[in-house]
């Protein structure tokens, strides 16, 4: 097992389409691993000094060596998109012990019975879960977006936004399975607010997802309760 540290030129980084970042929450004296579908094949760590990272066959496991930090960390892969996650160690984190990432399976459009399922597919955005935590003081939404057979959707990543009434508050953290949504199919997305000021119901609460190339958002309402 290697831990493979290196610093990252803006050179390079200019030459890739920055993924989008996945959190990941740690505590000192607990690990936390992260399974993939390939074996990575390079992990650059922001600073080796915070954190120490060990490669196992398809999964990387990740340790803070001091009770509170947080850096970047980009995992590379031989076929799939590079990964960048930001770790984030506190003494008052619920750790992320583990967390398998999968790839969607793409539709099929082969027989009848497939391309009913195919149909099930709309153009829209759903919440599956909001969970508000009072006491750290943070917002985490999971939602998904579909798109049906009509044109891939483009959402707007860098302008997504909580909405309170007339307020809005931007992600502090955001992660998503692909960049685009491609036609009948659908992709899961992840928003964590840091300190959003809502009230606890989340009653009046949207998130704003705007689209590229269209002048009309989604608007999804978080149900009372954060369910």
């Amino acid at each position: 097992m290697i831990l493979i540290a290196l610093l990252i030129s803006q050179t390079a980084l200019a030459m890739n389409v920055n993924p989008t970042p996945f959190p990941v929450f740690l505590k000192e004296g607990f690990s936390s691993i992260l399974e993939f579908e390939d074996a990575p094949t390079q992990v650059v760590l922001g600073d080796q000094n915070l954190f120490q990272v060990e490669k196992l066959e398809r999964a990387i496991v990740i340790k803070p060596l001091v009770p509170y930090a947080t850096t970047n960390m980009f995992v590379y892969f031989k076929k799939k998109e590079t990964r960048l996650f930001i770790l984030t160690a506190s003494e008052d984190n619920e750790p992320t012990y583990f967390k398998k990432f999968a790839s969607l399976a793409p539709p099929k459009a082969t027989t009848s019975s497939t391309r009913q399922v195919a149909r099930v597919y709309g153009r829209k955005a759903v919440v599956h879960k909001s969970v508000f935590d009072k006491k750290k003081d943070f917002l985490t939404v999971d939602f998904e977006i579909s798109a049906d057979a009509s044109a891939k959707i483009m959402p707007d990543w860098d302008r997504i936004r909580l909405k309170h009434k007339d307020r809005f508050v931007s992600p502090s953290k955001l992660w998503s399975e692909r960049r685009d949504v491609q036609r009948d199919s659908s992709i899961k997305a992840r928003l964590v607010f840091t300190k959003p000021n809502i009230p606890f119901d989340m009653r009046d609460v949207s998130i704003v997802v705007p689209v590229k190339g269209s002048t009309m958002p989604f608007l999804v309402s978080l149900k009372p309760g954060g369910s």
